[in-house]
């Protein structure tokens, strides 16, 4: 099975992420993406005046916890693909392995 998330998706699961770490709401974590060819992917955060980073793994890790706690998918059983592209933005493909 297949999940596609697209940029709101991501930027949401990121928002419960560092709410989770936090323990703080998630509507109080601003997140704003980014990408470079060099780099790859990216994420500034601002909670309540706190200024976290997160790389490309961090991005990932966040799209499994957030299926993993409002959905009940398995960690393990996931495969997350991050994507970027003038056209459709930020964008996940998550492959949802049968173990």
């Amino acid at each position: 099975m297949e999940v596609l998330f697209n940029e709101q998706d991501l930027v949401d699961s990121i928002c419960i992420y560092i709410a989770v770490k936090e323990s703080i709401e998630p509507q109080h974590v601003e997140v704003d993406l980014e990408f470079h060819p060099s780099l790859g992917f990216a994420a500034s955060t601002l909670a309540l005046g706190r200024a976290t980073r997160l790389y490309e793994q961090d991005i990932i890790d966040a799209v499994a916890v957030y299926l993993q706690d409002y959905h009940q998918f398995i960690t393990d059983h996931l495969q997350v693909n991050l994507s970027f592209s003038e056209k459709d933005g930020f964008t996940a493909s998550i492959q949802v392995l049968n173990n």
